[in-house]
């Protein structure tokens, strides 16, 4: 027996098992129907399609299509795959063949319906198209197609009672009803056009596009005074709109607008002087805004927008007049005041601005911004006291304003009293310690006193919170390069490159920071073949700054380029702005060592000469000068 049951044991598994054994006999195994087979070589070409290999999936879905001939979803890929394969005959064939097994599958009908328009067989698009409302009977887009292939195809018999279907169905959107208007314009049935943008129009005035609509078709057709009274209908019902824009480009001559400004409202005028000023019918918006001052404007807005009219004409006077009447009908709003304030300091008129803003003050003694205003334009005149005295009052009428104590702490600093300047800075950033100002200003008069340590710590803070850390990078840049020379620490200046590549990633066209990098660069004598690319980058920006023409010869001198050199420092000299001495003194500086590198000592001993003027006690170029 223990031979005999191990061959027994074998024979019942190829049977189909042990089962076998206890007197039951297996059923023979059945194989795969053609069904099952197709479902393999679809699951094949499904991989092959999530691979790309189109080819591979459509010798799949032939072996599926060959086993099982009643899947239109086989044919449905089949017609997919030789469309990516670029074989529109053979898609177009098996599309038919699916759609033919289920008319249903729109997807594949979209297909078809683009691939017989590419091969120009529109007739066959159309056919399909009309098969497919059938099961899209809503999709209006699918209407305008079929409308133009009806065009295309020369049948435009067809579109009218083709929309005329479009119509009669309930729920029709207005703005599906104002495109089928606009159609029926251009095959010349104005009638039916205007017909159905006065139906939308009663059913709801507030449609634009129908306004819109059945204006151009007055125009169109020579109604030009109708299409004027279309505008201007609609124009009472959708002032903030497009149509006082349309309405703007009829009004020709001051002779157009006699009636409108007499007959419309002050929003209605409002908008259409905007219109007409933005453009650029300055004489008849200037009609309009005299009316509308006339009657009064009833928002902040309309008065400055009337104000920013003669503003741009540079009607300044009037501009005036225009604000003066708005302070008086509104007298309690802060924006008319600083409005009007800034107008005047756009002129340099700053005592007017001052007298408006204390006129301001008398009748809103709590409103800070007036205040900072106020203060901001005697620093324009470099009257710092007065400005500090315009900030002490602000705080004394509302207390606790962190803008105004860093107004107060830069002015102290303007007349050099930097350490008052920092108690101010530390009373802001204990009312708002999120104040990001607050420490870029900080930094700057810790700089000024050559604290170096505890300005970065304060100008990295200053970066931290600002929203805009492009400006702040700038300083904190320029601080590290400082500390690196005063204190001669060469991690400081590979901290200030690093913030300036950081400021250049965020903003890579800021031409002050490329010279300031590449300035860096030259004067440490180090990377000069990067330094002169920043250089130029930043020329490129600013053709005629005196200062980046300056470091780019500075540049090409550590380079040895002396001719190159001389070229770049003679530009920055004929460029040279005369208000900054400071900048002044080194670009005569650098000109003369030039000069002398280039053996032309009269000349270098020239510039060296102007740099004693502007800096008397500059000890290095004295020492050029000696004999």
């Amino acid at each position: 027996m223990k031979n005999i049951l191990p061959l027994l044991c074998a024979l019942a598994l190829i049977a189909g098992g042990c089962a076998g054994l206890r007197g039951t006999k297996a059923p023979a195994s059945a194989g795969p129907t053609a069904s099952d087979q197709a479902m393999q070589y679809f699951v094949k070409a499904k991989v092959f399609e999530a691979q790309h290999n189109y080819l591979g999936a459509i010798v799949a879905l032939r072996n599926a299509a060959d086993l099982d001939s009643t899947s239109p979803t086989i044919y449905a890929r089949l017609a997919y795959n030789y469309q990516r394969i670029n074989d529109p005959h053979m898609a177009v064939h098996f599309a038919l063949k699916g759609l033919a097994l289920d008319g249903s599958q729109v997807g594949l009908r979209r297909l078809l319906i683009r691939i017989l328009e590419s091969e120009g067989e529109r007739e066959d698009a159309i056919d399909h198209i009309e098969e497919l409302l059938r099961y899209e009977p809503d999709n209006w887009p699918l209407y305008r197609h079929l409308a133009y292939l009806y065009f295309e195809t020369g049948q435009p018999e067809r579109v009218a009672p083709l929309f005329k279907e479009v119509l009669a169905q309930e729920h029709i959107p207005p703005e599906v009803k104002v495109d089928i208007a606009g159609i029926f314009s251009r095959i010349n049935q104005q009638k039916e056009a205007e017909r159905i943008y006065r139906r939308v129009l009663a059913a709801d005035p507030m449609v634009e596009a129908a306004w819109l609509g059945l204006a151009e078709l007055k125009l169109a057709q020579g109604h030009r005074h109708e299409a004027i009274a279309i505008y201007r209908e609609a124009a009472g019902h959708l002032p903030d709109s497009s149509v006082p824009y349309h309405l703007a480009r009829l009004m020709l001559t001051e002779r157009d607008l006699e009636d409108i400004l007499v007959e419309e409202g002050a929003e209605v005028l409002y908008h259409l002087g905007v219109a007409l000023s933005e453009a650029g019918q300055y004489d008849q918006a200037t009609l309009v805004f005299k009316r509308i001052v006339e009657m009064q404007p009833q928002t902040v807005e309309q008065w400055t927008d009337l104000a920013r009219h003669y503003i741009y004409l540079e009607d300044y006077d009037s501009a005036t007049a225009v604000l003066s009447q708005a302070a008086e009908a509104m007298p309690d709003s802060s924006e008319i005041y600083l409005y009007w304030g800034t107008a005047l300091e756009s002129t340099e008129r700053y005592d007017e601005a001052i007298a408006v803003y204390q006129r301001g003050l008398e009748r809103l003694p709590d409103a800070v911004e007036i205040y900072l205003y106020w203060g901001l334009a005697l620093e324009q005149q470099d009257a710092w006291a007065d400005a500090i005295e315009v900030y002490s009052q602000a705080l004394a009428a509302s207390p606790g304003h962190a803008a105004l104590h860093v107004r107060w702490g830069i002015s102290l600093g303007r007349q050099g009293q930097w350490e008052d300047a920092l108690a101010q800075y530390e009373t802001a950033a204990s009312l708002d310690p999120a104040y990001s100002p607050t420490f870029l200003h900080w930094g700057i008069a810790l700089e000024e006193l050559e604290h170096w340590e505890v300005a970065l710590e304060k100008l990295n803070q200053a970066v931290a919170l600002a929203n805009d850390k492009s400006r702040v990078l700038f300083y904190l840049g320029a601080c590290y390069e400082q500390a690196s020379r005063k204190l001669g620490r060469d991690e400081y200046f590979d901290r200030a490159i690093e913030t300036f590549q950081r400021l250049l990633e965020i903003e890579p066209n800021d031409a002050y920071a490329l010279n300031y990098l590449g300035y860096m660069y030259a004067d440490k004598g180090v990377r000069l073949t990067e330094a002169v690319a920043l250089l130029e980058k930043a020329i490129a920006l600013e053709p005629d700054n005196s200062a980046f023409l300056d470091s780019i010869g500075w540049a090409y001198f550590r380079l040895g380029e002396l001719a190159q050199a001389e070229q770049y420092l003679q530009q920055a000299l004929e460029q040279m702005d005369e208000g900054d001495p400071e900048e002044q003194a080194v670009i005569f500086d650098h000109a003369g060592d030039i000069a002398s590198a280039l053996g032309k000592m009269d000349e270098a001993r020239a510039h060296w000469q102007k740099v004693l003027e502007l800096a008397p006690d500059n000890e290095e170029v004295q020492r050029k000068l000696l004999p």
